[in-house]
């Protein structure tokens, strides 16, 4: 049995009988993951689970996708030179096919990177969706230990272990109340923000008001590291994750609304919570309040005081991409050799800023109107400006 795990707007146009709770598929890779792409003309792309493997296909017929599905799949493995034995035994899994929500926002995050990268090469001319397939698999997942899904797909054949790292799924409990240092009134919070797994260390200290909404300092992080808010993110407090939460996801609990929830009400001096950028990608941050300073003892805030070394750019594949072009020492196998892409970029050259660049800059940057304040007046108008101590991905 296939086990196709499609989003809302997939299953609404789509016929097949519904997998029971807790149903999997029982074919060698497992669940596919998959979703509409309204190109002209329309195109269904499926991702697996396990390999996280794309497979780019034809729509039309909607209804009759979960029929045509199989066939697609066992072309794509073929291609990637697949073992005959192997695709026959998924071929006679794949018989019934039954039709699920998605349950791994994971592999939803890489689908949308999938998708991101295969409209922009579908509009440059490459209408053919095998070839537009395996030219994606190819590219550089972040947490995915083997760096790209064919590589991933030859280890698990192999004998390895799948390769990929999935975040944790929420459970229905209910999360038990935090407890958290009250800060005085109108206090500053001085948060130290770092990078995991990233080394050289990748890091910014920040000043910003403890009153702020989480969906505020979100504009902050991502104003001081360079990133330019082109994906989803999220905050987890212990179980605790909040968002911007959205109407299609049909899984699981969503995410609490990070606009209404304010930094001094989930968090206090010596805490430390996660942001996660970019969920296919998967960067994540490490937040700590190091001070709850008096609003009197600071000008104006948001503003960046200090940090260490370039972020890496934009759909980088994450930090086993960012090691990989950087050379990292902790590889122990060389970067497999493979005809160059147009998607391939230049290595990175992780050297990055100097504390003393950074001191003292207010977090300014085009890409966010970043609200400023003086904390000791009344909050100041937004504005479109542009920081210039912290590059991204260029020294």
């Amino acid at each position: 049995m296939l086990v196709i795990r499609g989003t809302k707007k997939l299953r609404d146009r789509v016929k097949g009988p519904p997998a029971v709770d807790g149903e999997e598929s029982t074919t060698g890779l497992g669940d596919w993951f998959a979703n509409a792409l309204f190109w002209r003309p329309q195109v269904a792309l499926l991702v697996n689970r396990r390999t996280l493997l794309p497979v780019f296909m034809e729509l039309a017929p909607a209804a009759k996708l979960p029929d045509r599905a199989p066939a697609a799949i066992e072309t794509v493995l073929r291609r990637h030179g697949v073992d005959e034995t192997f695709l026959a035994a998924e071929r006679e899994a794949m018989g019934e096919v039954r039709i699920a929500p998605t349950d791994d926002r994971r592999v939803v995050g890489v689908m949308n990177e999938f998708a991101f990268h295969g409209e922009w090469l579908w509009k440059e001319g490459q209408h053919d969706l095998e070839g537009l397939s395996l030219r994606l698999s190819s590219m550089i997942i972040g947490k995915l230990e083997e760096g790209s899904a064919d590589r991933a797909l030859s280890a698990l054949l192999g004998g390895a272990e799948p390769m990929g790292k999935v975040i944790a799924f929420p459970s229905g409990r209910a999360a038990p109340a935090l407890s958290v240092p009250a800060p005085a009134p109108g206090a500053v919070f001085q948060l130290k923000i770092a990078l995991l797994d990233t080394k050289p260390p990748i890091w910014r200290r920040v000043l910003v008001a403890g009153d702020s909404t989480l969906d505020h300092l979100h504009e902050v992080i991502q104003a001081a590291f360079g990133w330019w808010s082109y994906h989803l993110h999220e905050f987890q407090v212990g179980p605790v994750r909040y968002g911007v939460p959205d109407p299609d996801e049909d899984w699981g609990e969503p995410p609490r609304d990070e606009r209404r929830v304010r930094l001094d009400a989930i968090a206090g001096e010596g805490s430390s919570f996660r942001y996660t950028y970019d969920f296919g990608d998967s960067w994540e941050h490490k937040v700590t309040v190091e001070k709850a300073l008096p609003a009197n003892s600071v000008g104006t805030v948001p503003a960046c005081i200090d940090g260490r070394r370039a972020c890496p750019p934009e759909d980088f594949g994450g930090p086993w991409g960012y090691r990989e072009s950087a050379g990292d020492p902790r590889r122990s196998d060389p970067p497999r050799a493979r005809p160059p892409t147009r998607m391939d970029r230049p290595p990175v050259r992780p050297r990055g800023v100097r504390s003393e660049r950074v001191r003292d800059q207010p977090l300014q940057r085009s890409a966010h109107r970043v609200r400023r304040r003086d904390v000791t007046g009344s909050q100041g108008a937004s504005e479109p400006t542009g920081i210039t101590a912290m590059p991204s991905g260029r020294t």
